[in-house]
């Protein structure tokens, strides 16, 4: 069982470094990512990085032995600046887009990766 320890001291993780996310083909997943999404990844073969405001994104093809893909327990918001824009430009690509929804919290909509990952574009209330 684990047993919380107080303490005066700064937290043992300073900040996320890098999230990436396990994918079966490392370029059609980046042709996503990179031209539909507009993230500007970067990289060959197995990896394909960006950096977005301090944080990393990667994009890692799974290898045998390290487990397997779960589509289902990924939930990932990308956010963006204008929401019924981008649920335009992914129709445009043929991406299928879910309805926008708006609450106080802001407006988004779901989209499903390559790999179907669950996405969520966000735009936070203007």
């Amino acid at each position: 069982m684990l047993r919380p320890v107080r303490t005066t001291a700064e937290p043992l993780v300073s900040r996320i470094s890098v999230i990436y996310l396990y994918v079966s083909d490392t370029e059609r997943s980046a042709a996503f990512y990179r031209d539909v999404l507009g993230i500007p990844l970067e990289g060959d073969g197995d990896w394909q990085e960006a950096s977005l405001d301090g944080l990393r994104f990667a994009l890692h093809r799974m290898r045998e032995g390290i487990g397997e893909l779960s589509s289902g327990t990924i939930h990932v918001n990308l956010e963006v600046p204008d929401i019924d824009a981008a649920a335009e430009r992914l129709r445009a690509s043929g991406v299928e887009a879910g309805e926008v929804v708006r609450d106080d919290w802001g407006a988004a909509l779901e989209v499903s990766d390559p790999d179907g990952y669950r996405l969520y574009l966000y735009q936070p209330p203007r």
